[in-house]
């Protein structure tokens, strides 16, 4: 959902792939902007492609993002490209597996619904660096399991729903306004969800907002 009326392009960005892995998904924000920030958004997505089906691990696709962003950097030469940053949470579910494994590169942890009516944000376990800060320092990642029970949604959103604000100034809170409601499947609940926010904004927020949710049957 773009914050300016008929925007087509966006610094928000999101791609789902089915490998031999697992399902693979990319969620992220690019904090920059104009041509630079679509720029970082294309070769985000497209070195994801490439490497969810040939990395084994999703620690792999991670590093395999950074050094995309850095070579790219200095292919073109230029400090407009990446003047910014971009927060990302990549996952992996196996098949046949009720569990979910997370990467997260300083973004808004993933929701957990459960069936119950339950929502748990699933926080990163360790925190790290945002992707294309590779040059403030080096570290290993870390894929952190948990539960993805059948009969639940993972919902992965950027912050252009966490930080949006009603009229007071308040941030929307997306785990407490979702708990205790039950959704027929994730069309019902991005559709309700970005119904709930526009009410809540009066109308529509500031910034770009992707949301991305995913049942397990």
């Amino acid at each position: 959902v773009a914050a300016q009326t008929d925007a087509l392009i966006g610094g928000d960005l999101y791609a789902v792939q089915d490998t031999p892995h697992g399902v693979r998904l990319v969620v992220g924000d690019v904090r920059g902007k104009g041509m630079g920030a679509v720029a970082a958004v294309a070769v985000v997505i497209g070195a994801f492609r490439e490497a969810a089906e040939q990395e084994s691990t999703l620690e792999a696709v991670a590093q395999r993002l950074e050094r995309s962003l850095m070579r790219e950097g200095v292919r073109r030469d230029s400090v407009e490209v990446f003047e910014g940053f971009i927060t990302a949470v990549l996952a992996e579910i196996p098949h046949g597996s009720q569990r979910v494994r997370l990467v997260n590169r300083g973004h808004p942890g993933p929701l957990l619904l459960r069936g119950d009516g339950t929502v748990h944000t699933l926080a990163a376990a360790e925190p790290a660096l945002p992707l294309g800060m590779g040059d403030l320092g080096a570290w290993p990642d870390r894929a952190q399991e948990e539960d993805f029970p059948g009969g639940s949604m993972l919902l992965f959103h950027t912050d252009g729903l966490s930080e949006a604000r009603d009229g007071r100034g308040v941030f929307f809170d997306p785990a407490a306004r979702l708990s205790g409601r039950e959704f027929a499947g994730p069309d019902a609940l991005l559709a309700e969800l970005v119904d709930d926010v526009l009410r809540y904004t009066g109308g529509g927020g500031t910034d770009d907002m992707a949301l991305l949710a995913v049942r397990r049957p």
